[in-house]
């Protein structure tokens, strides 16, 4: 060590990504090598690279993106929980297993997440390049924690694989684990994006009666009546409110989710889900974004809001959850896939996620 590799470097101010060798830094006493096999491309990367998630204020560039994938173990420290040779799935919320949060069951909100980005490795510049979410996964290999790698024994092909760490857990981990769908209920999902097409799938097969899917994109709306929505709702087209309340008995849904990245999104949700109802939040616009619910409607109208970072992943227990729905067949993996291109190639890859053209575009370096 150091390895040189290849990399999809951010540089500030820049929109695309420059794909450059970096020098990998040695692995520290409980980091680990991972060579990359396959990462999922999530359209979060594309806010951080256009500046509305503040590295730019952070000071922190250049960087490499990517927070889900699969590969294998090259190296690791000393004190490294896992072993060279492991398969292993990657993602951005630690799990220490130490912290206040982790001890007490919200590993989603463990003390090593929303660190500063640590260097990964230099350019041949010299310049540091740092890995925001510490992870760094648009890259042959990375230098990562160990706690933010996890055993994985699977036949799936890569591709599946490198999902799980963002569009799996984040999107079924909001309908298992936070929103907690009942058999038989009524549910809204708002955006049919990797994360809302993910939360469609788990409503199914939690058993939810009705499925409402909420999407301007046609294509989007297809691919949620392929995988599970019983209404889908072009809200450009229809009162919005109006054709909710007549898919779910004149009330809204017992369960609402909001999966489409916008203030707007996120009202909707609220506004769709029925008095006494679960409300779910994914989206992220921007650091200081803020939004206003009614006051009458949120203190006396009984909607329960809750927030899902990644799903409230635990992911050894979310592999084991879900890993078999992907083995059996139960959910439709295949609609969620876009292009499996490779590094060099990332820039057509960003293009297909920041068009909305693909629900799941794939780094395969």
């Amino acid at each position: 060590m150091p390895t040189t590799i290849r990399a999809a470097v951010a540089h500030d101010g820049a929109t695309e990504f420059a794909v450059e060798r970096v020098a990998l830094r040695d692995p520290g006493e409980s980091d680990v090598v991972v060579e990359i096999d396959a990462s999922a491309f999530c359209y979060s990367d594309w806010l951080a690279l256009k500046g509305d998630t503040g590295l730019s204020e952070l000071g922190v560039h250049p960087v490499v993106l990517g927070h889900a994938a699969v590969g294998t173990i090259a190296d690791a420290g000393a004190s490294a929980r896992h072993a060279r040779g492991r398969r292993v799935l990657i993602t951005a919320t630690p799990e220490c297993g130490r912290c206040f949060w982790c001890v007490n069951g919200r590993v989603d909100q463990c003390e090593g997440l929303f660190v500063e980005p640590p260097v990964i490795g230099r350019l041949d510049d010299g310049r540091e390049v740092r890995a925001p979410g510490s992870s760094a996964t648009y890259a042959e290999a990375s230098v990562i924690r160990d706690i933010q790698v996890f055993p994985i024994e699977s036949d799936l092909p890569d591709e599946w694989l490198a999902m799980f760490g963002c569009g799996i857990v984040s999107g079924m981990g909001a309908v298992v684990n936070v929103g907690r769908v009942e058999p038989g209920s009524s549910v809204v999902v708002v955006g049919c994006g990797q994360i809302g097409l993910w939360m469609i799938q788990a409503a199914r097969i939690l058993g939810a009666a009705r499925i409402v899917a909420v999407d301007p994109i046609a294509e989007r709306r297809r691919l949620a009546e392929r995988v599970g929505a019983t209404h889908v709702i072009d809200p450009e087209a229809v009162d919005l409110r109006e054709a909710v309340l007549a898919a779910t008995h004149g009330r809204g849904a017992d369960f609402g989710f909001d999966a489409g990245g916008s203030v707007e999104s996120v009202r909707q949700a609220f506004e769709l889900t029925r008095l006494g109802g679960v409300v779910t939040l994914t989206s992220y616009v921007t650091r200081d974004t803020e939004v206003a619910f009614p006051l009458f409607d949120l203190a006396l109208r009984g909607r329960d809001v809750r927030s899902s970072q990644s799903g409230r992943l635990d992911m050894r227990r979310d592999i084991a959850t879900f890993g078999p729905m992907l083995e059996s067949g139960a959910v439709d993996v295949e609609a969620m896939l876009g292009g499996i291109r490779p590094l060099e190639r990332i820039d057509e890859t960003l293009a297909a996620s920041r068009d909305r053209a693909e629900i799941t575009p794939i780094v395969a370096p």
